[in-house]
């Protein structure tokens, strides 16, 4: 957990020059407010399409430019999603995003990261001690996280004026160190948002 935690830290500290001098150069200004709705879901890729709108969740992030162009682009975000069958969790993330042109200012998204996951058990536990069962309760454990995702966006830049950006996305997310029998555990996460982009 501290390994993790420390290493997003410390991405966040080595892009900070960067994000001095990349303000609002470039079709790209820095630090939107993204927010967005998460629908998670405990599965492989495209393979349980029945949940994509339950286990309703909420994103809330921001991103600086690696070159001042919106192409190519540092995502930090913090995730909370509800699953009443699997338990809810909390996803602190870190991604790189390359998001190329489609046709005039629409784009696409491919992104990889890093994460830590905190994620609660649906129901109480139990353990195993001397004196019997011990009840755990539904607390919950960190977990190393590699998130990779795909998108779609319409990003109409404005240099001078607050303007929004919208997009939908698709997250898969590998979860390490889940339990003795499901050391790797997979889930996604659609997401439905939008980047808003302050005046400057």
């Amino acid at each position: 957990m501290r390994t993790v935690l420390l290493t997003l830290c410390l991405g966040l500290v080595l892009y900070q020059p960067s994000f001095a001098q990349n303000g609002s150069d470039g079709n790209h200004r820095n630090f939107p407010l993204i927010i967005s709705l998460e629908f998670h879901s405990l599965s492989m890729p495209f393979k349980n399409k029945k949940p994509f709108f339950r286990n309703v969740g909420i994103g809330i992030g921001t991103e600086v430019s690696h070159s001042g162009d919106r192409d190519w682009v540092q995502q930090f975000k913090i995730t909370w999603y509800g699953n009443k069958k699997v338990g809810g969790g909390l996803l602190f993330h870190t991604q790189a995003v390359w998001r190329p042109d489609i046709v005039s200012d629409a784009f696409s998204e491919i992104k990889l990261g890093i994460g830590y996951l905190y994620a609660k058990r649906a129901v109480a536990s139990f353990k195993p001690t001397s004196k019997g069962w011990e009840p755990m309760g539904k607390k919950g454990k960190g977990m190393l996280v590699i998130p990779t995702g795909i998108g779609l966006g319409y990003d109409d830049f404005k240099e001078n004026e607050t303007y929004i950006s919208p997009f939908v996305g698709y997250q898969f997310l590998i979860a390490t160190g889940y339990n003795d029998s499901f050391p790797v555990v997979p889930f996604t996460l659609m997401e439905i948002g939008s980047r808003i982009h302050f005046e400057d």
